[in-house]
């Protein structure tokens, strides 16, 4: 499947979710392009079974096309979650989130999906994501206990 191909999935995808069904002309907003090219990638999507498509009428994902989306909707909304933890903008967050999800491999995505799950489940900020906002702020160093330069070179 290709990058935009799962990106219309997606826009698709948030806008059922929300109404219960799409239209073209809010797919064309979401991702910027022209509502001809929507139609062209509606077409597209419906031969492959992904969603149902009648011209002037509402756009529906199918059970493969919700299963699609929703894979590609957590995977985006995981990784710009992990970038957000680290201080990156929102708005920064979601733009490489949205590149990063299209080539991120399983392995290393299920490693960000725990290390989040593993994040949320404090009820603060661990003290060293606060240390390294911190040092983002200010570049220097927090007071704090640092392994030392040749404990370093040891690992």
């Amino acid at each position: 499947m290709s990058e935009k191909e799962e990106d219309y999935l997606k826009a698709i995808y948030r806008i059922v979710k929300n109404r219960g069904f799409a239209r073209s002309v809010e797919i064309a907003e979401i991702l910027d392009v022209k509502p001809a090219s929507v139609t062209d990638m509606l077409k597209k999507l419906q031969a492959k079974s992904f969603i149902i498509y009648e011209k002037y009428r509402g756009i529906l994902l199918t059970g493969k096309g919700r299963e699609i989306a929703e894979k590609l909707f957590e995977r985006e909304t995981l990784i710009e979650e992990f970038f957000q933890i680290f201080g990156v903008e929102p708005k920064n967050a979601n733009t490489i989130a949205n590149k990063v999800e299209h080539y991120i491999d399983d392995e290393s995505f299920e490693r960000i999906k725990k290390f989040v799950t593993f994040i949320r489940s404090f009820k603060t900020s661990p003290r060293w994501i606060e240390h390294f906002n911190e040092f983002i702020k200010t570049g220097k160093l927090p007071e704090c206990e640092r392994i030392k330069d040749e404990e370093r070179k040891e690992h």
